[in-house]
Formats: C-alpha cells, sequence, structure tokens
C-alpha cells in the first residue's frame, strides 16, 4: 500500500473511529482557564438573574363543584361525565366574561408603581397618591405617566406625547386635562415623608391588558376527577394582590353557581312577572271601564237609569218650554225701551232678568216720568227736557245692548237643552245594548281576578324557593398569603446555571477537537504517517524571542539538551557514520523551528567530539547567525558559490568546540539556480572531507524548492513538525516526498512538545511570512490566548 493510501486510510480511521482522549486531555489542559470562565460566566449569570428577578408569588384555593350524577340514567361513564363538566367549570374561569367581573369587583383599572434602580414593584393598596381620571383618548391607556412627588403640596407629572417628554408641576387636588384624558391627583395616608425621592408612575389600563393579565397568569387545573375538585391558582409580583384576586374569583365563582342553579327558577319568575303584568292590565282596564261605566251612568242599575232618562227627558222639555216664553218677553220688552215706553212687566218675570236690566229699566221708567212732568211745564227745547232726553237715549241704548246679550244666552241655552235631549234620547236607545256588554265585562273581569291571584301565589312560592337556595360549590381550601415565592426556583436556576456551564464547556471543548486540525504529540504524527520519527523537542520559551538561539550549550541539564542528546543517538542507530555525513534540516513553512533544530543538533554533535559544520542555505532569510552573536556578513554560501570568496575565507569558528558555521552571506536573487549549480556540489564534498558531519539548514520545501534540492544531496535528510503548530496537511507533503524522491532515511522531528506530557502547548510565533522582514505583533485574541491558554 502507497503512503498516501496509507495516509487516506489514517484519515478516515481517524474521523470515523474513536476519539483522541489524549488529544482531548490536552485541549482540556490547553482551554482550562477558558473552561472555568465558562462555568464561572454561567453561574455567575444565573446569580445575576436571581438577584435581579422580581420574586413571584402565588395563591391558590381548591374547589369542589356540585355536579349532577345523571350518567347513570343516560348509561354513560360518571369519570368521563365528570372530565367534561370539569372541562366546562375550566373554560368558564378562563372565559372574558369571568375576567370581566374580577376586573370589576378589584378595581383594577389602574395601577401605580414605584421605580428602582433595575426592576419596579406594583403599590397595590399602599400608594402614595391616588388618581381620578377620565379617559378621552384611546392611546391614552395602557402608558406609563411618571410621578415625582416635591412635596405634601405639589408634585411633577410626566408623559410623552408624539415623541416629546412633557413635564410639569401641579398641585395636589388640581385638575389636569387635555383633549386625551382628564386628571386628578391626592395624596392617601400612605404618604409618609414631606420629601419622597422615589420615583412613582401609574397606568391606566385597558379592558383588554386587564384581561390579558388575567389570563397570563391565572391556572386552573382539575385536582381530582372522581372527587370533582379544582385548582384555582394565580401568580404575581405582589403577594396579597394575588391572594385578593383569587379570593375575588372564588366570590364571583359562587356567585355565577348561585346564579346558574337559580337560572330556571329566575326565568319562572320572569315569565310570572310578565303575565302578571298583562293580567293586570286587563284587569286595570276592565275596573276602568266599570268606573267610567258608572261615571257615565251615575250607577251601574240600568232599569233606574231608563227611569232616570226619562225624567231628564221632562225636565229638559218643561225648561225648553219656559225658555220660549222667556224669549218672548224678552222681544216685548225690546219693543217697549225702544219705543221709551214706561215698562209694565210682572214682578216674576222681572226676577228673570239679570239685575242690571232691571236696574237700568226701572231708571228708564223713572227717567221717563220726570220728563213728561217736564214737558208739562217747559218747552221741548228747554236744556233741562234735552238733558233728559239725552240720559233716556243713552240708558235706552244700555238696556238694549243687554237685552240683545241676555238674548244671546237664552238662544245658546236652548240650543244646549235641545243638544242635551238628543243625547239622552239616543242613550236611551242604547240602555239595552250597554247592559249586556256591562254583564259580559263582569265575568271577564271575575276569570282574571282567578288567574291573577293564581299567578301571585306561585311567584311567592318561586321566591322562597330561590332564598333557599344553597350551591353545590365549596371551597376546601380558601385562598391564603403566600409566604415564599414560587420563582424564580433558586436551586433549579443555579443547577442549570452550574449544568450548562458544564454542557458549554464540553461542547466548547468539542468544537475546540473537532477544529484542531494540527498535529499535537509524537504518537498522533505516527499514527498519520510511515516516516520514522526520531525524537520530539520539548518547548524552549526562551527562544520564542529570537529567530535563533542555542540551548544544549547553557546546561547539558535542560530537558532541551536532552532531547538533542536523545536525537543524536537515535541518528547514530539509523545509520549517521562517517560515510553518511550531510543532514539536511528542512520543513514544510517557516515558524515551525527548522533552524533552532539544526543550530542545536549541530552542536549537540560537535560537542560529541566530531567535528562538524552548519551551513545556513537558507538565503532569502538567513537566521544561522543570531544563534552564535554573529552579523551575516558579505562573505557566505552566496558567495562561495558565485566564487567571490573562497570556502576559507566564509568558514566561521563558534565558541563551541568543534562547531563551525558558514553563515548565508548576501541574499541572491536566484538562490534555487546556486543550490543545483556544480560549485554546491563541489563544495559539499569540499566540506564532506574536513569535517565529519554536514548539518544544512534549508529553506521550507512547502514555499521553495531550495529545500528539495538540498534534500537530495543529503544523506540523512531530517524534516521539522512542530507541535501544536503544524497541520495534518502538511504530513501529505512529507509522504509525497518520500514517495517521489525516495528518500529511504528521511525522519521526522517533533518540536516545541511540552515537557510534561507529549500533548504540547502552542510554539509561540516569531515569524508569520517567510518572505516578510517584519515580524506582526500579536493581535489581542493571542494575547488573550497567551493569558488563558496557557497552564
Amino acid at each position: 500500500m502507497s503512503p498516501e493510501n496509507k495516509l487516506s486510510t489514517y484519515y478516515s480511521s481517524n474521523a470515523s473511529g474513536q476519539i483522541d482522549q489524549g488529544k482531548l486531555i490536552y485541549l482540556f489542559r490547553k482551554h482550562a482557564w477558558w473552561v472555568v470562565l465558562i462555568i464561572v460566566l454561567t453561574n455567575l449569570a444565573a446569580h445575576l438573574y436571581i438577584r435581579y428577578t422580581r420574586p413571584v408569588y402565588e395563591s391558590e384555593s381548591v374547589v369542589k363543584l356540585g355536579v349532577e350524577k345523571q350518567a347513570n340514567i343516560l348509561g354513560i361513564n360518571a369519570l368521563e361525565q365528570n372530565l367534561d363538566n370539569m372541562a366546562g367549570e375550566v373554560e368558564l374561569l378562563k372565559s372574558d366574561l369571568f375576567f370581566t367581573k374580577v376586573a370589576e369587583i378589584a378595581r383594577m383599572d389602574i395601577s401605580y408603581y414605584a421605580r428602582g434602580r433595575i426592576n419596579f414593584q406594583e403599590r397595590y393598596q399602599n400608594s402614595p397618591f391616588r388618581v381620578q381620571y377620565a379617559i378621552y383618548d384611546v392611546g391614552a391607556y395602557d402608558r406609563p405617566f411618571d410621578i415625582e412627588i416635591l412635596n405634601d403640596e405639589q408634585f411633577v407629572l410626566s408623559y410623552e406625547e408624539e415623541s416629546e417628554v412633557i413635564s410639569r408641576a401641579y398641585a395636589f387636588g388640581e385638575e389636569i386635562s387635555n383633549p386625551s384624558f382628564r386628571f386628578v391627583v391626592t395624596l392617601t395616608e400612605d404618604y409618609e415623608s414631606p420629601r419622597d425621592d422615589t420615583r412613582y408612575y401609574f397606568t391606566v389600563n385597558s379592558e383588554k391588558a386587564v384581561k390579558g393579565y388575567l389570563s397570563r397568569n391565572m391556572n386552573v387545573e382539575p385536582v381530582n376527577l372522581k372527587a370533582n375538585t379544582i385548582r384555582i391558582g394565580f401568580q404575581g409580583y405582589d403577594r396579597h394582590k394575588v391572594r385578593d384576586l383569587v379570593a375575588i374569583m372564588d366570590s364571583v365563582y359562587l356567585e355565577y353557581t348561585l346564579e346558574k342553579k337559580n337560572e330556571a327558577t329566575e326565568k319562572q319568575i320572569v315569565f310570572l312577572d310578565e303575565q302578571l303584568t298583562t293580567v293586570e292590565d286587563r284587569l286595570g282596564r276592565y275596573e276602568t271601564y266599570f268606573e267610567d261605566f258608572t261615571i257615565q251612568n251615575r250607577t251601574n242599575d240600568l232599569r233606574s237609569e231608563i227611569g232616570e232618562a226619562i225624567m231628564k227627558l221632562e225636565a229638559l222639555e218643561l225648561k225648553r218650554f219656559e225658555l220660549t216664553q222667556m224669549r218672548e218677553a224678552v222681544t216685548e220688552l225690546e219693543k217697549q225701551v225702544e219705543n221709551e215706553e214706561v215698562v209694565l212687566a210682572e214682578p216674576t218675570m222681572f226676577s228673570k232678568y239679570p239685575s242690571d236690566v232691571t236696574t237700568h229699566i226701572q231708571e228708564l221708567n223713572k227717567l221717563i216720568n220726570d220728563r213728561e212732568l217736564l214737558a208739562g211745564s217747559y218747552k221741548e227745547k228747554t236744556y233741562a227736557i234735552q238733558l233728559k232726553d239725552q240720559r233716556i237715549a243713552l240708558l235706552k241704548k244700555s238696556i238694549l245692548e243687554l237685552l240683545q246679550s241676555y238674548q244671546v244666552s237664552l238662544g245658546q241655552e236652548a240650543e244646549e237643552i235641545a243638544k242635551n235631549r238628543e243625547e239622552i234620547e239616543k242613550e236611551f236607545m242604547r240602555l239595552p245594548s250597554r247592559g249586556t256588554d256591562y254583564n259580559r265585562n263582569q265575568r271577564y273581569y271575575a276569570l282574571y281576578e282567578e288567574i291573577f291571584l293564581s299567578l301571585i301565589q306561585k311567584k311567592n312560592e318561586l321566591e322562597i324557593a330561590r332564598a333557599g337556595t344553597v350551591t353545590d360549590f365549596v371551597v376546601l381550601l380558601p385562598a391564603t398569603l403566600p409566604g415564599t415565592p414560587v420563582a424564580p426556583e433558586v436551586l433549579l436556576i443555579r443547577g442549570a446555571g452550574g449544568v450548562t456551564g458544564v454542557v458549554l464547556s464540553v461542547a466548547f471543548l468539542l468544537i475546540a477537537y473537532v477544529l484542531h486540525d494540527k498535529i499535537s504529540s509524537q504518537s498522533e504524527l505516527e499514527r498519520y504517517t510511515q516516516v520514522p520519527v526520531v525524537g520530539s523537542i520539548p518547548k524552549y520559551r526562551r527562544a520564542k524571542s529570537l529567530p535563533a538561539v542555542l540551548v544544549v550549550n547553557e546546561s547539558s541539564k535542560l530537558a532541551v539538551s536532552e532531547a538533542f542528546r536523545t536525537i543524536r543517538t537515535n541518528l547514530q542507530f539509523m545509520g549517521l557514520s562517517d560515510n553518511r555525513q550531510v543532514v539536511s534540516v528542512t520543513s514544510t513553512v517557516s515558524t515551525e523551528g527548522k533552524t533552532f533544530v539544526a543550530t542545536n543538533l549541530a552542536s549537540i554533535m560537535a560537542m560529541s567530539g566530531r567535528k562538524t559544520v552548519l551551513i545556513d542555505l537558507d538565503m532569502r532569510r538567513p537566521k544561522i547567525h543570531f544563534a552564535f552573536d554573529a552579523d551575516n556578513s558579505a562573505k557566505g554560501m552566496s558567495t562561495i558559490l558565485i566564487e567571490k570568496y573562497t570556502l576559507d575565507d566564509c568558514i566561521r569558528h563558534s565558541k563551541i568546540d568543534n562547531l563551525d558555521f558558514i553563515s548565508a552571506g548576501a541574499i541572491p536573487p536566484n538562490p534555487a539556480e546556486l543550490i543545483g549549480s556544480q560549485k554546491f556540489a563541489d563544495t559539499l564534498e569540499e566540506l564532506k572531507n574536513r569535517y565529519d558531519l554536514v548539518v544544512i539548514d534549508t529553506p521550507p520545501v512547502g514555499l521553495v524548492t531550495d529545500g528539495t534540492l538540498v534534500m537530495e544531496k543529503a544523506d540523512v535528510p531530517l524534516y521539522v513538525v512542530r507541535a501544536d503548530f503544524s497541520r495534518k496537511v502538511f504530513i501529505k507533503n512529507i509522504d509525497r516526498i518520500q514517495t517521489t524522491r525516495k528518500h529511504e532515511n528521511l525522519s521526522l522531528i517533533l518540536n516545541s512538545v511540552d515537557s510534561v506530557n507529549e500533548y504540547g502547548y502552542a510554539y509561540e510565533k516569531y515569524g508569520q511570512n517567510y518572505y516578510t522582514s517584519e515580524e506582526p505583533l500579536p493581535g489581542i485574541v493571542e494575547r488573550l490566548k497567551h493569558i488563558f491558554g496557557r497552564s
């Protein structure tokens, strides 16, 4: 099987196989602070939620319903019947009709609140002020109106109107009016201090808002189907309010059940009232008929009424005759007065004239007699006689006017008599039929009177039954004042916070595990490739600040020094001898630590007594000279290969015995051509003759071809993989090189492994781009990872 097929097999087996426990432990250690932080944050969130969530109280009552047991009669299962009945009662308790009655009794049309720093508190029955209101615009409902009490005489009312805050001071008891509302605010006995710093607000609740509040917070559920008991619960922030509302609900439901039970009786009473009204109206009409009949006929005995009618006719006839005579007498008197004759009338006739007429006639008779006496003594044209004539004329005129008026009244009286005579004659003709109607109405009156008495008696019986009705509804557990809140549930929330923290931490670790596509340990590296691993180098933290650093010469007790000794031993077992003198060190990309490995590997070889030379062939970005505190002079490999300087001119001695080095020299424009030239092959042969071991630091093979060319000439090519930095996909490049180039001695070195656990931490980045000359500063994310991601 080819290495590429093996690699695919390893990838698929790892993807579908079991979880790498070591890697998971490594990720846990790496992100331990993040795990702790997540758990702390979730528990802190739970604590803050408990701290700033208003406690919710619940009051409840248990009631027993009175249900008629007709199941056996109808052949229905009793439990099903109870369930149906209780379902109906539950729906009734949740209906808008029920909520409307509760809201009316509880007076939930207006609510008062006190503002806090975070939450608010309803001032139920202990508000320091009361508001009388009238709403003209529906937009004023369910809006907050802020109240700031200045003193016991003034306050400030603030509210928002068309995106503008209106604020103004008013006096308590003063009417506040605008087109939308009218308010009158007064203080209550709950107002204590002359300066109340608490900010209050009130809302005028709409009917929809009140019903929604009751519906959201009310809970009705069956308790025992067999016993027909249900539980009525109500939750809210004020325990006194929830207790009162449950008590009101019980009361309203009690009244409803009474109304329901007396519904048939009430309907019967209403029907009887309607019938009584109808019968009473008919009896009243009959009584009116009898009364009118008696008034009209002045009796209810029609026989005597016939005799009276005959007597009335005779009396009217006599009176008509007298009027005729009187009218003739008045006509005669007019003639006498007109002729200025002395009136000689019978005394009885004069008594029937009006008094004014009688007086004037007597005076006229006297004047006529006096004139006749004067006429005997004086001439007709004398003043005395003329004066008497004038007085007689005036008096005569007055008498004639009075007589004419009297004559008219006599005519009217005659017409009235004729009219009365006609009516009496008509009435006399109707008397037999009227008697028949009277007797028939008497029979109906007696019948309706009997019906009326029967209806009265039945109504009294129903009213007595209604007064004695007792509901089957029983309050088994009345509403009580809740002591402890039902929410928030402290233990549950704290437990949820802890569990959520653990779940999020596990999810975080699993995501990190899935997204972690880098080589983390030697065992993982060996699992993904067949290329042998000659050793692992622990992380050297001080190396992060320098491009290249010597470590093995500082102390032989360092773990890094021991790791390089192990690699040296393993290389010797792999056949690194006098005949195999050239070792190349490369990597896939920069910052994997190839220069660090090459420098210290050459140093440890020299310390073992082998004459070693270290060559910097990374001519694009030379770094070897930093390890020896030297500069990259113009004399180096690039100048040797262009034959500007000789090999002796460019070899430099280090402070380590048996170790020389050749820097890269001036950066050439064509490093690949120089390395692939015959001059490089000749130079390498000359170095092999001079030294026991040649160690070459090559460019990364994943970026340029220089490293591949050097590996062709190396006896033992070493490939550096950096723990927790090199991606798994880099292994494909390693296997490809081994397959295509046939490097039998190709070996791997895992760099920057944690010294305690083989799952090492991230090797600090000291370079980001192979072709950039300046190293970027770490960002905020890297800094946070550096703080919390290290153990």
